[in-house]
């Protein structure tokens, strides 16, 4: 009767639960498991009427190699994705790492939820095909040590999530501190223009008017070189400067589903408070 051996210093009855409730959903399943606390291990023994090395105990070690796969993703991911963040943020302030590791997560596990299944299902395929090759030379896996030394692949694609995650981390505090710094300009300035109105068109321009009697000073007019009988902002950097001189207490934007710059949308919502939004 061929048999396999399966160490786990980190929680054998826990990988020998897992395995039972997988196994049980296959009403032919080929598999006996038996578990020697003392050892730490979990023997695994196969159907003897599968020959070993023959069609059926190959098709037979792909399938436990996708259990076992899945039971590394489940139990052992978070802890290599925190050490791997210790190890490249050393020095970071440890607020710093924890944020790291938020965005490391969202980009793993739920960023781009169209993908995430085929993200992580790319995830199990990897170390399953990994996981099979070893054990059809061997009979013996020690999971912990599989993973520290045998999955150098899985672990550099975790490691390319973390680098993006940094980018991403350092990227959005440039934002806040950029946000910051708009917004307390904004508190300094003396409004020139108590409500302003901006229409958003479907070309990517924006047409600005004042709220009656106040319209928008002739000299903002002719700084940003736009007619008065016509004034349409063409440029996304313009309207952030054009906004920040007129300093209105209030902007209603109207057709904000024409925005194609989502993130100067999102600028103006937060920089200008008393910011409303008409016709989504």
């Amino acid at each position: 009767m061929p048999s396999l051996k399966v160490d786990s210093m980190k929680d054998i009855g826990g990988l020998a639960d897992y395995l039972e409730k997988k196994l049980k959903t296959n009403v032919r399943n080929p598999f006996k498991l038996a578990v020697d606390k003392e050892d730490n291990c979990l023997t695994i023994n196969i159907d003897k009427c599968i020959r070993k090395n023959g069609r059926k105990y190959l098709v037979t070690l792909n399938h436990l190699s996708d259990i076992l796969a899945e039971y590394i993703l489940k139990s052992y991911e978070n802890n290599i994705l925190e050490k791997i963040i210790a190890r490249i943020c050393e020095g970071l302030p440890k607020t710093d790492r924890d944020e790291i590791y938020r965005i490391a997560c969202i980009r793993l596990y739920t960023h781009h939820e169209r993908n995430m299944d085929n993200l992580i299902e790319s995830r199990r395929k990897l170390i399953s095909a990994k996981i099979a090759e070893y054990l059809r030379t061997e009979d013996r896996i020690i999971i912990e040590g599989f993973v520290t030394f045998r999955l150098g692949e899985y672990v550099r694609n975790l490691e390319i999530e973390v680098e993006r995650s940094i980018r991403q981390f350092f990227i959005e505090r440039q934002y806040e501190e950029y946000i910051n710094l708009l917004t307390n300009f904004v508190k300094m300035q003396a409004p020139r223009v108590p409500e302003l109105h901006v229409f958003a068109q479907n070309n990517g321009s924006y047409r600005v008017e004042g709220a009656k009697p106040f319209e928008i000073p002739e000299d903002i007019v002719n700084g940003f070189g736009f007619e008065s009988n016509n004034p349409v902002i063409e440029d996304d950097d313009f309207m952030i400067g054009f906004l920040l001189t007129c300093a209105p207490v209030r902007i209603f934007i109207h057709n904000s589903v024409f925005f194609r710059n989502k993130e100067l949308l999102n600028t103006i919502r937060i920089v200008f408070s008393e910011c409303i939004l008409l016709n989504e």
